[in-house]
């Protein structure tokens, strides 16, 4: 057995797909940073497009196949206010989520339950940085013009 086999399993990474995987990584990584500079629809629409191409590049029919839908969705259906509203409603569960688990950290703590003291901690430090994403994410699509 070799190093490559321990760090690459042959049946997940054929030569090709590696090689394949090593010349669209830049690509995409350049076309995703394209994607950033833009706001609300027009950035998920590109962060799709972004998807269905690498995809298309790796032949990944069954991929291809929901990322043309989530594409064609996205253009039929999607908008900015409905953005902001989901963003909404996704920050209200995450900041439901943080009491939860504040309560449950403190109750771990007070049962002295080291275990489920690091979980609830790495949940809070995990439910905060998703919070902080999301506002991120809302922030962004107020700026834009109405």
């Amino acid at each position: 057995m070799t190093l490559t086999s321990i760090i690459f399993p042959t049946q997940l990474f054929t030569p090709l797909t590696l090689a394949l995987l090593i010349t669209v990584t830049p690509v995409v990584a350049q076309t995703q940073a394209s994607c950033s500079a833009l706001r609300g629809c027009e950035q998920k629409i590109c962060q799709i497009e972004t998807q269905l191409n690498l995809a298309k590049q790796t032949g990944d029919n069954s991929q291809m196949t929901g990322l043309q839908m989530a594409l064609d969705n996205a253009r039929t259906h999607c908008s900015d206010n409905k953005l902001k509203d989901d963003l909404t409603k996704q920050l209200a569960e995450a900041n439901k989520d943080l009491v939860k688990y504040q309560a449950d950290l403190q109750q771990a703590e007070q049962d002295g339950k080291k275990d489920k003291v690091v979980k609830y901690r790495k949940k809070l430090e995990e439910t905060s940085s998703e919070i902080k994403r999301l506002k991120d994410q809302l922030s962004h699509l107020e700026q834009l013009p109405r």
